[in-house]
């Protein structure tokens, strides 16, 4: 069993406490990330929205991918489960960010959580096209072939319903070999496509509480 807990990117996780006395800041996430590793928790999953769903959407929120790699440069040990979701990422822009983050971090440290996305109405107000349920796992299907090619190939073109690429080439390749593990999230379609990551993902349980008053599950 490994034990991980969300980041409070929100500024906690309960909808009916306006104040749970953990704040959307680089400042308190980051000493909680310091303070978590030290205490023996194995990973951290950080929450990927630009709008704020559970203290609302005026309320701050934390961008997980520059929040994981600064992260990765104040921790050792801590894994980094970002989520993604590929409705906000050109898959070839969001495969060198991914690869950069893991050799800040030493390797072996940065995971994806990937979703297929799910709120209309943020992906409106950040100009964002929102597709219909199957389109939209249609396309994270071409989303994660690229991105995965990218980590292993360099030459390479494709040319999907959603996406193309041509003569691609990315370096340096992740530090993480055969690739940084990818998580499945949301839909069981997605999950089939990644049906071995999924069997790891089972074994994590996560927690907010115990990462706070500073003891182990």
């Amino acid at each position: 069993m490994r034990y991980g807990y969300w980041l409070p990117v929100f500024g906690g996780w309960l909808r009916n406490v306006d104040d749970e006395g953990m704040q959307a800041t680089w400042e308190y996430n980051s000493r909680l990330a310091r303070r978590s590793e030290e205490i023996g928790f194995d990973l951290t999953l950080i929450a990927e929205l630009n709008l704020n769903d559970i203290k609302g959407v005026e309320a701050p929120s934390l961008d997980a991918w520059s929040t994981a790699a600064a992260l990765a440069a104040v921790t050792k040990r801590l894994e980094l489960m970002v989520a993604v979701r590929p409705t906000f990422h050109q898959p070839a822009l969001l495969a060198k960010q991914a690869a950069n983050i893991d050799h800040i971090g030493g390797g072996g440290r940065l995971s994806l959580n990937v979703v297929s996305s799910w709120w209309a109405d943020e992906a409106k107000k950040y100009g964002v096209e929102f597709e219909q349920h199957d389109d939209r796992y249609a396309r994270t299907t071409e989303w994660l072939e690229i991105v995965g090619r990218f980590w292993h190939e360099d030459h390479f073109s494709f040319s999907g319903k959603h996406y193309s690429v041509e003569d691609a080439v990315l370096q340096p390749k992740p530090l993480t070999r055969p690739r940084p593990v990818i998580y499945a999230g949301g839909d069981g379609r997605l999950r089939r496509v990644t049906t071995k990551r999924k069997a790891r993902a089972n074994r994590i349980k996560f927690s907010v509480v115990a990462a706070m008053t500073g003891s182990r599950p």
